[in-house]
C-alpha cells in the first residue's frame, strides 16, 4: 500500500493582468501540488484575503493598481508569519534589491522568464527553501555594498500612510484628491507631504517621484 499523498498547498494570487492570472493558476492547479485559494488584482483585496484564508504560499506582482506589492508586503508583515512570499514581476532586480531587502520574500522571478522557472521557484519555496534568480542575487550584493546612507534607505523612515501619499503623489493626483482616496483630510495629506519631503532631503514632488521609482513603488511607464 502506497505511502498517502502530500497535502496540497495553499496559494494566493495576486496579479494585475487577469490573461496572467489565469495563466497561473491552471498552471498550478494542473499540477495536482497546490490549490488556489484566491486571487485578486488588488493590493488591498490581498492584504484582506491573506490575513482571512492564511495561504501557504503568496505569489506577488509589485505593480497593482492601488497600493504597490512592496506595501502589501509591509501590511502583512507580522500577520501571516509562516507564508512564503514569492514576488514574480516585471520590474527588474535592480530596481527590486532595495525594496525587498527587509521584507521576508523569499523568492523572486521575473516575467521574462520561462514559466518553468516559476515552476522551480515555487517547488523550492513549497520545500521551505528559498528561490532567487542569479541576476536578483547580484543586484542585492550591489545593494549590499552601495553608500551607507542612500537616498532609497531614507525610506525606511516613512510611515506606511507616507508612503502611500509619496505612491499617489508619484501618480499625479492632486492633495484633494490623494485626501479622497485615503479619507483623509486636505490639509494632514499636506503635513505627510511636507513630513515625507523633508525626511527624503527633497524640496519638490519630482524628488518625491524619483525616491517611489528607485523603491521599486511605482513605475510610470507602466502606469494605467
Amino acid at each position: 500500500m502506497g505511502s498517502p499523498s502530500a497535502p496540497q498547498k495553499t496559494v494566493v494570487i495576486v496579479e494585475d493582468q487577469t490573461a496572467v492570472r489565469e495563466l497561473v493558476t491552471e498552471m498550478l492547479e494542473s499540477r495536482g501540488k497546490y490549490k488556489v485559494v484566491g486571487s485578486t488584482a488588488a493590493g488591498q483585496e490581498c492584504v484582506d484575503m491573506v490575513i482571512k484564508v492564511k495561504p501557504d504560499l503568496l505569489i506577488l506582482d509589485i505593480l497593482l493598481p492601488d497600493i504597490s506589492g512592496i506595501e502589501v508586503l509591509r501590511r502583512l508583515h507580522d500577520a501571516v508569519p509562516k507564508m512564503a512570499v514569492l514576488v514574480f514581476s516585471s520590474k527588474s532586480e535592480k530596481q527590486l534589491a532595495h525594496g525587498l531587502l527587509d521584507q521576508g520574500v523569499r523568492g523572486y522571478v521575473s516575467k521574462a522568464a520561462p514559466l518553468s522557472e516559476l515552476r522551480q521557484a515555487l517547488d523550492a519555496l513549497a520545500a521551505g527553501d528559498t528561490w532567487f534568480s542569479d541576476a536578483y542575487n547580484a543586484a542585492l550584493e550591489r545593494a549590499r555594498k552601495g553608500p551607507e546612507r542612500s537616498t532609497d534607505e531614507k525610506g525606511v523612515l516613512l510611515t506606511d500612510r507616507e508612503r502611500e501619499v509619496a505612491v499617489l503623489l508619484a501618480r499625479s493626483h492632486s492633495s484633494k484628491e490623494v485626501a479622497a482616496r485615503l479619507n483623509i483630510s486636505s490639509k494632514t495629506v499636506e503635513n505627510h507631504r511636507t513630513n515625507l519631503m523633508r525626511k527624503l532631503g527633497v524640496h519638490d514632488v519630482a524628488g518625491v517621484i524619483r525616491f517611489v521609482i528607485r523603491q521599486g513603488l511605482f513605475d510610470p511607464s507602466e502606469d494605467r
